[in-house]
């Protein structure tokens, strides 16, 4: 039996509550969840906890995101998580890998940057961007790196009067596009401006003047937003 089919398994032996264990070594752990309201969260115990490279846990009522609270304790342990998620037709598996809150993180061009905060954020929204190799970011704004690159990740550009949550903008303060942000609605954008920390901000007349372009993926939809949300959230 596989690995994923072990946990769908153990999920479905727990209805209506939710199940927990670890992958260690490859190895599927089982562990009891010992929560006050099992039906709402998990809580692994002492007495089985031990340095895991997978948390696993199910969503019984069929979330597919990770909650504000599985953010907050999967930055903690700093490890990838799990999630067998109790569908309409059938259970599926859902893997979430660690990276870091997407608010506060201190700037590192081509590790924690503008870009790197868009492609974390679409992993939270189980949207995996191809990956291109990054050369500086002078060169990249030379060689016009967002334009090139991004309909090969599955971006295509929209008009500004047809963006919605979950959009990607470019802006440009000379010519090329050099810097991405996520729209989230309601005149409010998530992105890493240089040297300073990763934040949410209002989209004020300073963005509309730097506007470059509007892109959307093509697997994006909107209950996405929902994952995005739910890690700002956990850094309230």
């Amino acid at each position: 039996m596989t690995l994923e089919q072990q946990i769908i398994d153990h999920a479905k032996q727990a209805l209506p509550n939710e199940c927990c264990g670890l992958i260690v070594d490859a190895v599927y752990i089982p562990c009891d969840n010992v929560a006050d309201k099992p039906i709402e969260t998990f809580r692994i115990s002492h007495d089985e906890w031990q340095p895991a490279d997978v948390v696993v846990h199910s969503h019984p009522q069929g979330q597919r995101y990770l909650s504000d609270a599985d953010r907050k304790a999967q930055h903690k342990m700093r490890c990838d998580w799990w999630i067998a998620v109790n569908g309409s037709d059938n259970w599926e598996l859902i893997k979430y890998r660690y990276s870091p809150l997407l608010r506060g993180r201190i700037f590192e061009y081509g590790k924690h940057d503008c870009y790197s905060l868009v492609e974390d954020a679409y992993i939270l929204c189980g949207i995996e961007l191809m990956a291109y190799k990054r050369k500086g970011e002078a060169q990249e704004i030379a060689d016009n790196a967002f334009i090139v690159n991004f309909p090969r990740t599955g971006f295509y550009q929209v008009e500004l009067a047809e963006m919605q949550a979950g959009d990607v903008i470019l802006t440009s303060i000379r010519g090329n596009a050099n810097h991405a942000s996520i729209y989230l609605g309601n005149e409010q954008v998530l992105h890493h401006p240089y040297g300073g920390l990763s934040r949410r901000e209002g989209f004020c007349d300073v963005w509309h003047k730097q506007m470059h372009s509007v892109w959307r993926h093509k697997d994006w939809q909107p209950d996405m937003m929902t994952a995005i949300l739910n890690d700002l959230e956990a850094t309230r």
